[in-house]
């Protein structure tokens, strides 16, 4: 069986995005796709954005992801360093604990397009 994947931005596919996510936020277990549930909590979104630019991230505000006000908080944290990148986010904090593949997709492709124009 022949797998398709979109390519989403330029010559990139989900794959590779993905991929790209995963090398720069080294989760503990790596991440399958867009809707993995490791995203639900923000701090892979935010460790993604401080691999385009570390100094903007203050860790004191990041927090566990444990509870469901910290998922809020963090959430809310990621999309606000984004923009402050220069990304265009369309996505609503609440997407990212609900773990809305699309809206993540869009997201990480946005700092991806911004990561490699940067450089």
């Amino acid at each position: 069986m022949r797998v398709h994947y979109m390519k989403i931005i330029g010559n990139k596919t989900d794959a590779d995005l993905v991929a790209w996510v995963n090398e720069a936020c080294q989760p503990e277990t790596p991440l399958t796709g867009f809707g993995d549930a490791q995203f639900n909590d923000g701090k892979i979104l935010i460790k993604l954005a401080a691999a385009i630019e570390p100094r903007i991230i203050n860790w004191d505000l990041v927090r566990d992801g444990d509870s469901d006000e910290d998922k809020e908080m963090n959430a809310k944290y990621a999309i606000s360093i984004a923009r402050k990148l220069g990304a265009i986010i369309f996505m609503v904090w609440d997407d990212i604990p609900r773990v809305n593949k699309k809206m993540i997709t869009i997201f990480v492709s946005s700092l991806y397009d911004l990561k490699h124009n940067i450089q």
